[in-house]
């Protein structure tokens, strides 16, 4: 993708995704009363259950290394398919819907408290992971254009195919270093900052 095409799809992801984060709020809001019943999300007993849980951070860093890394490689796989753009759009959709509903579900439920929690849920570890995202979606979004839409609706890119091939897999292996040090941050710090958190619960 050149720049200036960059740029503007870019911008139309952001715009996706602030309507899809809007609609989250609208829907929390719409269904408080099931959302937010005893046991719905952010429960007092499942906050108060992380003051008092054992991470076992090997152990946690698997699971997350498998879960991130498997969405990744399920969007790279669909990126291949006839269904790669309308995947990338529906995830960013999903990522918008799900901000949405848990940033207003954290808000009602604790108010300021609520909002603290969820961005010490977020650092350090999405510093690198909401980035590294947005680039796996750029891939993506450029793999499949490539793909299906070659001649009619992509740009060309400068150099021969075989170059393109290598920029594409330097791009991925750096976008999969990136996600692999966010897990790790993810497992063994932030663990630490959410059980601070929770103690003003």
């Amino acid at each position: 993708m050149f720049r200036a095409g960059k740029k503007s799809i870019y911008m139309f992801w952001f715009y996706l995704f602030v309507g899809s984060f809007f609609l989250g709020v609208f829907i929390m809001n719409m269904g408080n009363g099931f959302w937010l019943s005893q046991d719905g999300i952010f429960s007092a007993a499942s906050v108060n259950r992380l003051k008092y849980i054992e991470i076992d951070s090997g152990r946690f860093l698997k699971y997350v290394l498998k879960n991130r890394m498997g969405e990744s490689i399920v969007m790279i796989l669909l990126s291949t398919t006839g269904i790669g753009l309308i995947s990338v759009y529906a995830c960013i959709v999903w990522q918008g819907l799900l901000a949405g509903m848990t940033i207003t579900a954290a808000v009602m439920r604790y108010g300021i408290k609520g909002l603290l929690l969820i961005l010490g849920g977020m650092f350090p570890h999405q510093l690198l992971l909401i980035p590294a995202q947005i680039m796996l979606l750029g891939w993506c979004y450029e793999n499949s254009r490539k793909a299906h839409f070659s001649g009619r609706y992509m740009t060309t890119c400068a150099g021969s195919k075989k170059q393109q091939l290598v920029r594409q897999g330097i791009l991925l292996v750096w976008i999969g270093a990136v996600v692999i040090i966010g897990c790790i941050l993810e497992s063994y710090v932030n663990p630490i900052l959410v059980f601070d958190l929770v103690k003003l619960f």
